[in-house]
């Protein structure tokens, strides 16, 4: 009997343990769903911060994107403007003191300020060398001209120094949104700039250099002088 209850006071003590004593660890099962997760308002608040990181991010791409593009139309405008201004000045260096003949039969000066004797356009005018590299008409002496029409400023060219009767020179446009095109001549003798040079019936020869303005739509104004060939 003695050893019963001893058995049974032991069995008691594991299984009613004292209150000072340990209580044995017992696994709890997790009830079905009871997951965490996030709650509504959480989601929200991510969503919300997502939707301002995005703006922020869009906002940066589109200036980017902008000014990207702005700085390609200004490399254009620019890349444009020194090719015209090269070919101007190539012209002006390659000029040759000699008179021509315009379509009506008029004498016209090496460098002229008016583009042909009969309609008084200005501009520039002048008999240029050709390119013996060249195996083409260019490769002869040629009549250039340059002027400004509806904004843009173009080269005109002829077939040869003399003009035949009715010939009409090919235009070519070099340079678009140019609001004015000024030239101004240095006399060799007087030392003096002139406005007009060479024009139908006058004795001019070569002016000693030629200045050139171009004013652009955006504002700009590029100033050239070149100094021109002097007669042997």
């Amino acid at each position: 009997m003695r050893v019963i209850r001893a058995a049974s006071s032991e069995s008691s003590r594991l299984m009613y343990p004292s209150k000072t004593g340990v209580r044995p660890q017992t696994r709890q099962r997790r009830k079905p769903g009871s997951d965490p997760g996030f709650t509504l308002v959480e989601l929200l608040v991510a969503l919300a911060i997502f939707a301002l990181m995005s703006g922020f991010a869009y906002r940066a791409l589109t200036g980017m994107l902008d000014a990207r593009q702005a700085l390609q139309k200004e490399s254009r405008k620019w890349r444009d403007v020194a090719i015209a201004v090269g070919r101007l000045e190539r012209d002006l260096g390659s000029v040759l003191p000699r008179r021509a003949l315009g379509a009506s039969g008029t004498p016209l000066a090496p460098v002229s300020s008016a583009l042909d004797a009969s309609s008084g356009a200005q501009g520039l005018a002048l008999t240029r060398a050709g390119n013996a590299l060249l195996e083409n008409t260019l490769s002869a002496p040629q009549r250039i001209a340059w002027r400004l029409r509806d904004n843009s400023l173009e080269r005109l060219s002829w077939s040869g120094v003399d003009a035949s009767p009715r010939e009409e020179p090919v235009a070519v446009p070099v340079l678009a949104n140019v609001t004015a095109l000024a030239f101004r001549f240095l006399d060799g003798k007087s030392l003096e700039w002139r406005p007009s040079w060479g024009l139908p019936g006058s004795a001019d020869e070569l002016p000693a250099a030629v200045e050139a303005t171009v004013t652009l739509a955006s504002g700009e104004r590029i100033v050239r002088l070149v100094d021109l060939p002097r007669a042997p």
